[in-house]
């Protein structure tokens, strides 16, 4: 029942065309350069199966077994595959294997965007969002429970311990030394006394239950020391980068947190709630909502985030935006006086404002002269410019953040730092490729194709 042309059953314009066509556009060498020979069966292209990633990604499909499901009953995703099934452990594998790619593959974006029009950078917003981990909060534990959890599974273990050694001890003592206990002599083939052995094995198998539960109270005890360990050591890396005295003493919070499942995410208010989570950051053009900068980070709050965005900007692109916003997440002086010293103009929020509550008078005249740092800003943002600035950052960023996170990465699938972070540039490449292709922008053909 299928139909022999599939692209002329979707159409043109359809979004799987669009992500067929780039493979004409886009720069794959980064990940074609990961196999220099063929092996065992015949491989999927690579570049088949980048852009069955990125497909899947713009139609907000992470899991890599929906994936797999998609490739066997979609039109689309079978078009785009050339009738290929790849499974989800390839697909999986695959992904895992080229995250740094994936940086590579964003940024390339970005040049399909110079060269389909994007000639300057006028308005630039920066913000940040909380993207769930792929990991439960009651999977983590605090600093201060650490020391007590460790003492309760050491007692455990020892229990467990002198249990099974007792239960060796008692075997030995009835059966002789190098005797399982579960041989069959000739003395022994009558019912009542197999029913006797079938007991003992029954005894045996929860005692050889006992000893699995105690190595597995082993692992979590080294798993709890290891977290203990890392969160120590930062503590003392905090306090050298502060010149405080003896750093080799300090200590963490009681309330900081390690989490089991993945060890890189954190604790971040999110959505009303705390979830394990990472801080992502996006640098947003306003006129185009393409992304031209991301990030991800493990620090709860965006303290000075803003003069390394634009400083991938500028390496992403080759372009400085004339001016930037921000909320009063990013307000940092030194952080901005390093922007604004490259001539990109800051508008950064110095605070909350009430929901309903009126705006003051602009100002009129010179700033006074005895200004502080963040009162001169408030004052320029509360000019005609200032506001109409700030107000782009409105309809720019947070647009943009709602667009990534609920049509194409809701939370992240990987885990561990790396992983998160060539996942993102994958997701924020999809953004970009998504809006080329809404916005009706030619694509360039690639002038040399990788071999």
């Amino acid at each position: 029942m299928l139909p022999q042309y599939a692209r002329e059953v979707l159409g043109e314009g359809h979004l799987a065309c669009f992500f067929v066509d780039l493979r004409k556009a886009l720069d794959f060498s980064p990940i074609l350069e990961a196999y220099t020979q063929e092996r065992g069966q015949p491989p999927y292209h690579p570049v088949m199966m980048t852009l069955l990633l990125m497909y899947a990604y713009a139609r907000g499909i992470t899991s890599s077994r929906e994936i797999e499901r998609r490739c066997e009953t979609d039109i689309a995703f079978r078009y785009l595959t050339g009738g290929e099934r790849p499974d989800h452990d390839t697909v999986c594998a695959f992904r895992v294997r080229h995250l740094e790619a994936f940086r590579a593959l964003f940024v390339d974006t970005l040049r399909l965007a110079r060269e389909a029009g994007l000639k300057k950078l006028g308005h630039l917003s920066v913000d940040g969002t909380k993207v769930k981990a792929n990991a439960s909060k009651h999977k983590a534990m605090s600093y201060g429970r650490m020391e007590e959890a460790m003492k309760k599974l050491d007692e455990q273990i020892g229990k467990l311990l002198e249990e099974a050694a007792a239960r060796d001890a008692e075997e030995d003592r009835r059966f002789g030394k190098g005797q399982r206990g579960d041989e069959l002599p000739e003395a022994l083939r009558d019912a009542k006394k197999r029913a006797e052995r079938l007991r003992e094995a029954a005894r045996q198998l929860e005692a050889d239950k006992k000893l699995a539960l105690a190595v597995d109270k082993t692992r979590r005890r080294q798993k709890i020391r290891q977290a203990k360990e890392e969160l120590e050591k930062e503590a003392r890396q905090k306090a050298e980068a502060k010149g405080e005295d003896k750093p080799e003493e300090a200590k963490p919070s009681e309330k900081a947190q390690r989490n089991f499942t993945d060890p890189d995410s954190r604790i971040m208010p999110r959505a009303g709630s705390f979830q394990q989570s990472y801080n992502a950051q996006v640098a947003v053009d306003a006129d185009t909502q393409l992304i031209v900068a991301q990030q991800v980070g493990q620090s709860g709050n965006d303290a000075r985030q803003l003069e390394p965005m634009v400083e991938q900007v500028r390496g992403n692109t080759g372009l400085l935006p004339v001016e930037l916003s921000a909320d009063s997440g990013y307000l940092c002086q030194e952080d901005i006086e390093k922007v604004e010293a490259q001539g990109v103009e800051c508008f950064v929020a110095t605070g909350r404002s009430k929901h309903g509550q009126e705006a003051p008078a602009a100002p009129r005249g010179r700033p006074p002269k005895d200004l502080s740092f963040k009162q001169r800003m408030k004052r320029k943002l509360l000019t005609k410019r200032g506001r109409k600035a700030y107000a782009r950052r409105k309809v720019t960023a947070e647009p943009v953040i709602g667009q990534v996170k609920n049509g194409t990465l809701p939370r992240f699938s990987l885990r561990g730092l790396a992983k998160v972070r060539g996942e993102f540039s994958l997701a924020c490449a999809v953004h970009n490729l998504k809006k080329l292709y809404r916005q009706g922008w030619e694509l360039p053909a690639l002038v040399a194709q990788p071999a």
